[in-house]
């Protein structure tokens, strides 16, 4: 009796370990609870592999920097890459959040997953200290949930949201440079622009600014500091249009406009050539010293860098510390009218009254600026309007500035003479305030 319950008892635990092996081997995939995606740092990353719908290609770092190695159709070419965008990218990737994961997959079974081809998969290179590289895949599954795989947990299967093969499967154009221009808008020290049939021009900085060396009428000549850090800002922000990946066929005789940039600590400028593109006017072809590729840019935008001599000059009429200026003496009309600086402002001599608007008329003498190349000679057209004399607290004269009226000059504007020098078309502004301060017919002081 005993030996018949001993195997009873024995065919019961062999037919339980049977329905468990059974069971286990019905059930071969098992649901743990582990959600850690990828365990190793991007600190020491040397490159990137990627394939994906929209491309394959390679991110390495150079002695330059970031690069891309992209297969093209008829050559295979290397372009700058951003390396704030692969940190962005490698943070993104690292910081992928799965909703749950699935472990048993140590002896294969990815498949059932579409995980031995995948829609995305990138090999990481960490260097010399870790020579295996690490493996992601993603593909999107029938139910659209997105299943991953990577080389440092490679039995198990992560479920990710459906948009994270979209958020890494990017083009290589993603993370090109398509800055123009690399400088230092402080350390600038030449600037030039060169045109075949237009504006050729030269400034190098000083100590007290920038002076034009090129054209020869201008050499020593100051130029406008404010429009050339506007300037050089401008070309700061300048972005390619589109890296030309196919040839294009272009003028390549004459560059239709150079800008060059130098540095205060290299002789190599950084520099930009366009050319024109046959039978497509629309838009030229760059080649850009910092570029490793050709670049189009739109022909409005090309035309918006194209600065003259005279726009980059400085232009400045007066040159006047008005600070101290104590007496103005204007004839208007035929009227002539003396004000004072005293201690509590401007007033007439002998009138105690303070006169206001004489502060800032004096500020905008500072700030006229020539709207176009002066003459030797005032034109016949021209009248005399008005005739300013400025003294400073000993007597002395400062300036004499005389303005005219000429029919023939763009609306809003006059001649103003300076002393006895050119004639300048400058805003008649300054002028208009002149009249509504000193009108004409009012009582002479002096």
């Amino acid at each position: 009796m005993k030996r018949l319950f001993l195997g009873l008892i024995l065919a019961l635990l062999a037919a339980t370990a049977l329905g468990v092996y059974h069971w286990r081997m019905a059930e071969p995939r098992q649901e743990v609870d582990r959600t850690r995606w990828l365990s190793r740092p991007f600190d020491a990353v040397r490159s990137l592999h990627i394939q994906s719908a929209k491309g394959t290609y390679m991110l390495t770092v150079a002695d330059t920097g970031w690069e891309a190695h992209v297969p093209g159709a008829s050559w295979n070419f290397v372009a700058r890459v951003m390396p704030e965008k692969v940190a962005d990218y490698l943070a993104r990737l690292g910081g992928l959040a799965p909703h749950r994961s699935v472990g048993g997959f140590d002896q294969g079974g990815l498949e059932q997953y579409g995980l031995d081809e995948p829609e995305f998969k990138i090999l990481v290179s960490l260097g010399e200290k870790d020579g295996n590289p690490l493996t992601v895949r993603l593909t999107t599954g029938e139910s659209g949930a997105v299943y991953g795989w990577n080389s440092d947990s490679p039995g198990l299967v992560y479920e990710f949201d459906a948009s994270v093969v979209e958020q890494l499967g990017l083009p290589a154009t993603a993370f090109f440079d398509t800055r123009v221009f690399n400088f230092d808008q402080e350390t600038v020290s030449r600037v030039q622009l060169t045109q075949p049939f237009g504006s050729n021009w030269l400034v190098e900085k000083r100590k007290e600014g920038y002076f034009f060396s090129l054209p020869g009428y201008l050499k020593d000549k100051p130029a406008s500091d404010s429009a050339l850090k506007l300037y050089l800002h401008s070309l700061s922000l300048l972005r390619v249009g589109t890296l030309v990946l196919e040839p294009l066929d272009v003028d390549k005789r004459l560059p239709a406009l150079t800008i060059r940039i130098w540095n205060a600590k290299s002789e190599t400028p950084s520099s930009v050539d366009f050319y024109t593109v046959n039978d497509r006017p629309e838009v030229f072809m760059g080649r850009s010293s910092w570029l490793t590729i050709p670049f189009t840019l739109d022909a409005q935008s090309v035309g918006q860098l194209v600065r003259s001599a005279f726009d980059v000059q400085g232009r400045t009429v007066v040159k006047l510390d008005i600070g101290i200026v104590a007496r103005l003496v204007v004839n208007h009309g035929g009227t002539e009218y003396v004000v004072e600086r005293g201690e509590s402002g401007w007033h007439r001599p002998g009138d105690q009254t303070e006169l206001s608007g004489i502060d800032m008329s004096l500020w905008r003498f500072t700030d006229l600026q020539f709207e176009a190349l002066p003459l030797n000679l005032l034109p016949e057209s021209a009248t005399e309007v008005m005739h300013c004399r400025l003294f400073d607290g000993k007597g002395d004269k400062l300036t004499a500035l005389t303005f005219y009226a000429d029919p023939r000059l763009p609306q809003g504007q006059c001649w103003l003479k300076n002393g006895g020098g050119m004639y300048y078309p400058v805003s008649s502004r300054l002028l208009k305030d002149l009249q509504g301060l000193f009108p004409v017919g009012t009582a002479t002081s002096g």
